[in-house]
């Protein structure tokens, strides 16, 4: 079975990265995959400490062994972030730089990101970058939302947009597709 984390680097409550992220892991699911939802405001981070940039099996902290844990194990990921001036959070980065190149090399990484106002791909273009550095392989179909795309039910956004909801499709099945291609390599 296909394994994969999804990373929500949102600080917000409600958040649209959030709603964005546990949208495509339901999608995934029903698609027979198996996936590991972190969320940063829920699952908090210690600051990443360079003393383990080599080694982070070492690291002391719980909650930063259970995401290395999920990393190691995931055939693939979905990153997502909100726009922070023109990139990702800070809170993202962190979590990344927690985790190493070996539990990323050559494993599919899908990109998704909210602009607030407007659908803007900056932080998503900014994390591709950083991918490539972790030897992770960024599938070519990426996610962009806002605001306008999403309902609120309660305390909660919803994915609500018709074009949105038909991007994530193609989305997952890439994702999907890039990770049985690249795990039978």
């Amino acid at each position: 079975m296909t394994r994969i984390l999804l990373i929500s680097g949102s600080l917000a409550r409600p958040a649209h990265t959030a709603a964005l992220i546990e949208d495509i892991a339901h999608r995934l699911e029903s698609k027979g995959c198996k996936t590991d939802v972190w969320d940063l405001r829920e699952r908090p981070l210690p600051f990443a400490d360079p003393v383990y940039h080599h080694e982070p099996e070492a690291y002391p902290d719980k909650a930063a062994q259970a995401l290395i844990q999920l990393a190691k194990q995931a055939d693939a990921f979905v990153i997502g972030s909100p726009n922070y001036h023109n990139s990702y959070s800070g809170v993202l980065k962190n979590a990344l730089d927690i985790l190493d190149m070996n539990m990323f090399r050559d494993k599919p990484v899908g990109l998704v990101g909210n602009g607030g106002g407007i659908r803007s791909t900056q932080p998503i273009d900014h994390l591709r970058i950083v991918v490539r550095g972790l030897l992770g392989v960024a599938i070519p179909t990426q996610v962009a939302s806002c605001k306008s795309d999403y309902s609120r039910e309660g305390d909660q956004y919803k994915v609500a947009a018709e074009d949105l909801k038909k991007r994530l499709d193609v989305f997952t099945d890439q994702l999907i597709t890039y990770t049985v291609k690249l795990k039978s390599n």
